[in-house]
């Protein structure tokens, strides 16, 4: 914005003599001083206007940044060649799920996970089930929860399941859908889920 487009504060000593000459409505006009700085009205307004919202934005990010972190999470530079998972493998609270596309009995599930460095899926928390209902839709799938001998629920991972879910039904290996947590006879043969850390 250059001096012509927005009026200044301060007039010119050409424009105060008029002021003087006609008493009548004028009485606001300032003097100018020497080294004073003459802003047009409108531009400090604008002026004004961006530093609060630059300050506004600032105060967000920095907010926000501590209130939700994941959003601020270092990302891997786009050639990178890391990833936090295999290809064909998704990302989920720092676990690596893959949703097979063929069907195994369960046996043969755990193993083809085990050639991955997996295990069938072990679900840990309420957001963990939630989001492996909703991907693995309506079709069943082996998770890594399987009923031992003495009639104890094990995970692949070898501890105990403390019934935290519903598990309904009355075979001896458990599989999901995106409506519930059942079992199944553990030679059918169904899609999996295998889980592991993310790197």
């Amino acid at each position: 914005m250059n001096s012509e487009e927005c009026p200044t504060t301060e007039t010119s000593s050409l424009h105060q003599e008029k002021g003087k000459k006609n008493n009548s409505t004028s009485l606001h006009f300032e003097t100018q001083h020497e080294g004073s700085l003459q802003v047009p009205i409108p531009c400090a307004v604008l002026i004004v206007v961006f530093n609060t919202v630059l300050v506004i934005a600032l105060i967000a990010l920095v907010v926000g940044k501590y209130n939700c972190p994941s959003w601020y999470e270092l990302s891997l530079p786009s050639n990178s060649h890391v990833s936090p998972c295999p290809d064909a493998w998704v990302l989920y609270r720092r676990k690596c799920y893959f949703f097979s596309t063929t069907a195994k009995s369960w046996t043969s599930a755990e193993s083809s996970c085990s050639e991955d460095g997996a295990t069938l899926a072990v679900i840990d928390s309420e957001k963990d089930l939630i989001f492996l209902k909703r991907y693995a839709g309506s079709a069943e799938h082996w998770i890594g929860l399987k009923n031992g001998t003495g009639q104890i629920w094990k995970w692949s991972n070898g501890k105990e399941f403390n019934h935290w879910f519903n598990l309904t039904g009355f075979e001896s290996c458990a599989s999901l859908s995106s409506t519930e947590v059942g079992s199944a006879e553990c030679g059918q043969g169904l899609p999996w889920i295998c889980s592991r850390a993310s790197r």
